[in-house]
Order: C-alpha cells, then sequence, then structure tokens
C-alpha cells in the first residue's frame, strides 16, 4: 500500500528575500497550485511554504496545516534531498516505498545518487542537525546548481573541524543560506524547522531568489571566564588565568600579589601609553605556595574591555594584548608575554639558573578554606570571605588595642605572631597562622582569597580615618564595589562583625577615606568659591565637604557646619584631598546634638 511522505523539516533563522536577482539556472516548475495553510497565513515563512508546496518539495502535516515549527528526523531529511534532486532531474519528485521502514527506500536512493554515503549516519530516526541537513542538500543538486554568488571564507561558529563544512560553504556562497543574524552564524548543532527548511528549498530550486551578502565581521566576545590552569614562572605556581574569546590572559593583580611571587621576582608597569612586565630571575631562596585548590573553571567574571594601550615586551608594542574590566584589573596575553602551552598549563621564563635559586614551598594556608567559601552568588561569595576574615583576623595588638588589654596580653599577642614568623615567611600565612594582621594583611588575604574564588579583586591605599590605610575593591555584577575588612572588625574587647564597607560605592567610603581614584566624589582641584558656600544650610553630602575642605583652606580654627537636610553629612575623608586643606597638625570634633551642628577645632602648622 502506498503511503504519504509528509515532510516535516528545518533550516536557520534567516533574513529572507524573495525579490528575484540574477538569473543562476535552471528553476523546478509548479506541479499543483499554491496554498495558504491556516497556520501559516500571517508567518514569515508563508510565501516560502506555498511556493514550496506548489513545486511539489513539501505537504502539509493536516488538511489544512503545515506545522511551521515542527522539527525533522535524518529520515525527513534524506527524503526531502532526494525529493529535490528527482525534481531538479526532471522526474515527478517520486520517492521509492521499498523495504522495512518507510524510509529505506530514500536512503537507498540518496546512496544512490551520491548524496548519502554508507553508515554516514548512527540513526535515522533522531533529529537532524542543522549541519546534516546542509551536508545532504549541498550534494542534492549538480555542481553548476550551486554557482557562488558570494565569497565567503569564514563563519562565527563553522571552520574546517565542522561536520559537512564543506556543503555548508557551498550553500553560503551559492546564496542559498545567510545564517542567523548579520555575521552569518549558523548554529550547526541545532535543529531546523519546516518553516526554515521551506525558505532553503526555494532557494535552491528557483535561484533568483538566493541572496548575495557579505557577512558583517563579529565583534569578538569578551566575556570573561575563569580557568583552572596554571602558570609557572621558573617553577614558582599561579592560578588566576582567565579566557577571553578563546584566548588566555593572567591579571596583573595575581603577578603583583607579593604572597605569590616577592615584589621585587615580578614587576608590572602601567605607564601613560603603555603597559609592562618585568620579570627578575631568582636568586636564593624563593618561598611559594603550594599546589592550592584550583579556581572554580567557566564561572563569567563579566565583559571585558580592550584597552587602548600595547602591551610592551623586549622594547616592542604589542597592541590587542591587553584586556579592562570597568577600567581595571589589567588582563594580559599570556601569548604575547611568551608564555608555552604545555599540557593545559602555561609556562614562562624569567631567565633563572637553576642553580642559583630554591623554591621553598609553604602551606596554601589563603587558598583551604576558600572550596567551603564559595556561594551561589558572586555576593554571597564575597560576603562570605570577608566574614571569615572578619571572624578569624584580629587586628595587631601591638600596633592598636583596646584599653582594657593588659600590656602583658599584648606581649602574649606579640609573641604568637613572632612564632609564625619562624614558621612562615609568605605574609598571607604569618596572618592566619598567628590570627593577627594589620589592614594590609586584611586586604591582601581578601584579594588572595577572591583571586582564588575566580572573583576580580584590586588592593586600594590611601588614608583611613586620619591614618595611612588599606582596603580592597571587588567586582560583582558588572560594577567595581569596595570592601573594607578591616574597618569591619573594629577594634574591642569583644569580637566583632560588621558590614558597614561590605560592597559599598564611593558615597559611602568618602565619610572616612580618601583614595587617589577616579571615582573619588570630589572635583579634582580645589575652589576657591567653595569658601561662600552657607556653611548653615548645607543641603547635601557633596556641599557638606566643600565647605568643609574650604574652612580649613582659610586655616579657621574653629567652625561649625549645620545640615538641612537627610543625608547630607559628608564625612571627613575629603580632609586629605587637597593640598589647600592639609595644612593642620590636628583635627578633631563631630556632631554636636546639643546644637545640632558638626563642630570642629583645628591647629594648624
Amino acid at each position: 500500500m502506498k503511503r504519504r511522505i509528509i515532510l516535516s523539516c528545518t533550516c536557520l533563522v534567516l533574513t529572507l528575500s524573495l525579490l528575484p536577482g540574477a538569473a543562476l539556472g535552471a528553476s523546478l516548475s509548479p506541479v499543483r497550485d499554491p496554498v495558504v495553510f491556516s497556520d501559516v497565513a500571517q508567518d514569515w515563512s508563508q510565501p516560502y511554504i506555498s511556493q514550496c508546496y506548489a513545486l511539489g518539495l513539501m505537504s502539509g502535516t493536516g488538511a489544512d496545516t503545515f506545522s511551521p515549527s515542527g522539527t525533522l528526523s535524518v529520515a525527513e531529511a534524506v527524503t526531502v534531498a532526494v525529493r529535490l534532486a528527482d525534481l531538479y532531474g526532471g522526474g515527478g519528485g517520486v520517492v521509492s516505498q521499498e523495504g522495512d521502514n518507510w524510509y529505506d527506500g530514500a536512503v537507498a536512493q540518496a546512496t544512490q545518487l551520491g548524496i548519502l554515503s554508507q553508515g554516514q549516519f548512527d540513526s535515522y530516526t533522531r533529529p537532524a542537525t542543522r549541519a546534516e541537513l546542509a551536508g545532504l542538500l549541498g550534494r542534492a543538486l549538480p555542481e553548476d546548481a550551486y554557482t557562488a554568488i558570494n565569497t565567503i571564507t569564514t563563519l562565527p561558529d563553522v571552520n574546517s573541524a565542522t561536520p559537512y563544512s564543506q556543503e555548508i560553504f557551498r550553500l553560503y556562497n551559492a546564496g542559498v543560506l545567510t545564517g542567523s543574524d548579520a555575521y552569518g552564524t549558523f548554529h550547526p548543532q541545532q535543529s531546523i524547522t519546516r518553516a526554515e527548511l521551506a525558505a532553503i528549498l526555494c532557494r535552491l530550486a528557483l535561484p533568483d531568489t538566493r541572496v548575495s551578502f557579505t557577512p558583517a565581521p563579529k565583534p569578538a566576545d569578551t566575556t570573561v571566564y575563569t580557568t583552572g590552569r596554571k602558570l609557572y614562572i621558573d617553577g614558582a605556581l599561579a592560578y588566576g588565568i582567565v579566557e577571553i574569546n578563546g584566548a588566555y590572559y593572567i591579571p596583573t593583580e595575581v603577578l603583583s600579589d607579593r604572597n605569590l611571587f616577592p615584589n621585587w621576582k615580578v614587576e608590572f608597569q602601567e605607564a601613560e601609553d603603555y603597559y609592562s612586565l618585568e620579570l627578575d630571575p631568582f636568586y636564593g631562596e624563593v618561598h611559594v605556595n603550594g599546589d592550592w585548590s584550583t579556581p572554580p573553571a567557566g564561572q563569567v567574571m563579566g565583559k571585558a574591555e580592550l584597552s587602548s594601550k600595547p602591551l610592551r615586551v623586549d622594547k616592542e608594542d604589542i597592541p590587542g594584548s591587553v584586556y579592562t574590566l570597568g577600567g581595571r584589573y589589567p588582563m594580559l596575553s599570556l601569548s604575547a608575554l611568551g608564555a608555552v602551552e604545555q599540557g593545559g598549563n602555561f609556562y614562562l621564563s624569567a631567565g633563572s639558573d637553576p642553580t642559583q635559586y630554591t623554591l621553598v614551598v609553604e602551606d596554601d594556608l589563603a587558598g583551604g578554606p576558600v572550596p567551603t567559601l564559595l556561594r551561589d552568588t558572586t555576593r554571597e561569595t564575597v560576603t562570605a570571605i570577608h566574614d571569615y576574615l572578619v571572624n578569624t583576623l584580629t587586628y595587631s595588638p601591638w600596633v592598636s588595642a583596646p584599653s582594657s588589654m593588659s600590656g602583658a596580653a599584648r606581649e602574649a599577642a606579640y609573641a604568637v605572631y613572632e612564632q609564625a614568623t619562624q614558621k612562615y615567611s609568605l605574609e598571607n600565612n604569618i596572618s592566619l597562622s598567628s590570627k593577627y594582621g594589620i589592614c594590609q594583611n586584611y586586604a591582601e588575604l581578601f584579594q588572595t582569597m577572591c583571586t582564588r574564588a575566580g572573583i576580580p579583586c584590586i588592593i586600594v591605599t590611601g588614608v583611613g580615618s586620619g591614618d595611612s590605610h588599606a582596603w580592597n575593591m571587588v567586582y560583582v555584577d558588572g560594577q567595581w564595589l569596595y570592601v573594607d575588612c578591616t574597618f569591619d572588625d573594629p577594634i574591642s574587647s569583644t569580637p566583632v562583625l560588621d558590614h558597614d564597607y561590605c560592597m559599598v560605592g564611593p558615597d559611602v567610603m568618602v565619610l572616612r577615606h580618601y583614595w587617589d581614584g577616579d571615582d573619588y566624589p570630589m572635583p579634582d582641584t580645589y575652589d576657591p568659591a567653595w569658601e561662600s558656600l552657607d556653611t548653615n544650610n548645607i543641603t547635601s553630602a557633596d556641599m557638606f565637604r566643600k565647605c568643609l575642605v574650604a574652612q580649613l583652606a582659610q586655616h579657621k580654627t574653629s567652625f561649625s557646619l549645620r545640615v538641612t537636610a537627610s543625608g547630607a553629612y559628608g564625612g571627613t575623608g575629603c580632609i586629605y584631598a587637597y593640598p589647600e586643606s592639609q595644612h593642620w597638625f590636628y583635627f578633631s570634633g563631630g556632631y554636636n546634638r546639643s546644637t545640632g551642628t558638626y563642630d570642629y577645632t583645628v591647629e594648624y602648622w
């Protein structure tokens, strides 16, 4: 009994046109009247489906339906290729029905016609991929039916290793395929819809409908991914390698970490018009971390920007070798640096003589806890690292201690610290072993642990509450935020865990901090016009800071500032921002509840 073959097939999301072009060769003629199926009447594919039906290439899936979004199996793809070849050769588009399976006849015909080779497919009942369909249709017609009207040699997702790449490029250059976007993206492993197939078959059957085009160059994908790959510099190990658009980069913050390489071994420089990295040969004992836990691979860190500054290597500028995240966190091309990839890891030489140095491997106390601190989101992981450090460390009491702490207790704490220095040389290990540290230790540990967790982090230095200070910036959800673990672990006789400075913006940091950065919320230079601002009617934090700086610039020894709007207090960190406001040696004051003003006393040099 003869059965009806239903063609449920697919193609690409195409930018299609049925406008006539130059005649390219023979066209098929209609074998029946065109119809408009009820489920495609308003669909973009309606003209193609109607034409394919009229040409005898495709039929509906019901009396009045076509199922345009339906997909096709390998067997159906083979059948439609055979039908196209038979119609093009002057036949009636008849497909053999012989065999145990409904598609056995089509497979036999396709093999005889050279469309298909023996054992080409592992299954005929599974869905066909776009590449497989292109492989069949790209061999269904004579060679002169694929006359090239385009010159396309590259596609974003097709290369010589892609199955059926030869046939895919043949169809692109013949104007049959145009891809899913302006770049010609093909999606070779995805399935294809019946509506999309109709468009392809029309272009194969009617050469006048083929499309002449040139794919637009596709911008590089600058997504930054974490990797578990290692970088060895003369045997010293570092993690932190990232992947951008298939190439590998090392953040300068990793190389600048004195807990990975001593500062005198690796020197990074950012000049006005270039970046450079100098590696000094190792000599003597070089203390390094052991092979610590691998950072999570494939984690998205953000979208990078290609820096306009080149990387200078051996006095030669190599453009396009440096990416940044939000204008910070330079990442250097390992290829440009001359690193050699071997076994999935990278090796870089500093020219060290193996007889002149010895690597001393220490415990990795900072890396050990990281796997237990990883959370579902970047914010949660940052908070977990922040809390771990605040709960683990105590600010070094021999530097600053609560008034209730006895001298003997301070000496005992220092003895613990001294003991740690006898066992370790790396500062991170000394701090975590003794459980004591100053702001620099908090900041370095936080940066190291974030790096191990695959989170971009840098160290910021400046002034905090009047003293030299260090804290961090961390890249979270596409923006740089501040973290100050030291300030969230205030000096106290009892443990304290605050989150006042955990992932905050510059508007919060400026209340007690000053730093030299492009996001500091004050103008770069002092303006004498600030001296005319009304100190009794301060309506914003910005105005508060300008009034405060202006009083110091005028050498006023005592003054009051009155805020008249909520949130108008601007903090005192700004007094370190300008030379005009730094001629004092004593500054004291704060909010006076009885007067409702901020009162300050200043003594000048």
